[in-house]
């Protein structure tokens, strides 16, 4: 079975990828459904309401959610595409300290970016014959938000832990894998451009979530991971950074002197913007220099 797909075409691997995708998506909303009614306190209610949920079941569905959709699906492509599954999935050594201190500095510059867009994306309105449309994304937003928001609530470090280990460790691990791993690799077979290839999977990453009211600071941050996986062909690059994102916005989620910091907070004050602005161009100045030290390091090393 190991390669036995490696000459197929590009469509046929996107639609074996995307078959993949869906049987796990089905796959983990049926056991986080079994989750949710035998460990959560649905109220008596047929229908489950997340929102009536303890804490440690959202964990749970979420870990398996993001395991059989995301992670199950690029590992078997891999492995069905591929002789080698590892120079498929750009699996090597675990990157050198110095690497990975860039990458979080290069992370945080980008966070002023990302907060800024989320704001002016937030304040998209859609046309009035589409009113039902946006109703509908709203509510999904806000029940996205309010999920987050009870999840992070939980106080102690033992739940800060297990929430740091979901959030940040197995969105980072699952995501990556997929996106810059299998799906990066499938487009970059056949689409020469690798900007094409970088940003047409940083849309896909940010429209499989779901938030449109963030989709845009979502596609820039996947854009560049999207660049660092190929900067330096390892995946746990790309992994580590979006772990440290999550790990960044978890914390200050989640800590009362930082969760209303505009950075941070899930709703930007319109007064906040002017600083928050100056701070983004500062900052990307910052991010373009650390990220040509980033180039020159990998070009020395090659």
């Amino acid at each position: 079975m190991k390669g036995i797909f490696a000459d197929r075409s590009l469509f046929f691997k996107m639609g074996l990828l995307t078959m993949l995708i869906l049987a796990g998506l089905f796959t983990g909303t049926v056991i986080g459904t079994l989750i949710l009614l035998t460990t959560g306190s649905s109220s008596g209610n047929a229908v489950v309401d997340p929102m009536e949920q303890s804490v440690l079941s959202l964990q749970s569905v979420q870990f398996v959610t993001a395991v059989f959709t995301f992670l199950i699906p690029a590992l078997c492509t891999a492995w069905l595409c591929s002789n080698r599954p590892k120079e498929f999935l750009n699996v090597r050594a675990f990157p050198g300290i110095g690497l990975l201190l860039l990458v979080c500095i290069t992370t945080l510059l980008l966070s002023p970016m990302v907060s800024l867009t989320g704001y002016f994306n937030s304040q998209m309105q859609l046309p009035e014959s589409l009113s039902g449309l946006e109703a509908w994304m709203k509510s999904a937003e806000e029940l996205a938000n309010s999920l987050i928001r009870k999840i992070v609530s939980e106080k102690g470090w033992g739940m800060f832990l297990v929430n740091l280990f979901v959030i940040a460790v197995v969105a980072g691990v699952t995501e990556e894998f997929l996106f810059r791993g299998a799906l990066f690799h499938i487009l970059g077979q056949k689409i020469n451009n690798h900007h094409v290839v970088i940003w047409l999977v940083a849309i896909l990453f940010s429209a499989i979530h779901f938030q449109f009211y963030g989709f845009v600071p979502r596609m820039i941050l996947g854009a560049y991971l999207g660049y660092l996986i190929y900067w330096t062909k390892n995946i746990w690059i790309p992994v580590f950074a979006h772990f440290f994102h999550n790990a960044i916005a978890f914390i200050g989620m989640s800590n009362d002197s930082l969760k209303d910091n505009a950075i941070f907070a899930d709703e930007i004050a319109p007064e906040d913007i002017g600083w928050l602005s100056t701070t983004t161009c500062i900052c990307l100045i910052a991010f373009f220099f650390c990220t040509k030290i980033v180039k020159k390091k990998l070009k020395a090393k090659s």
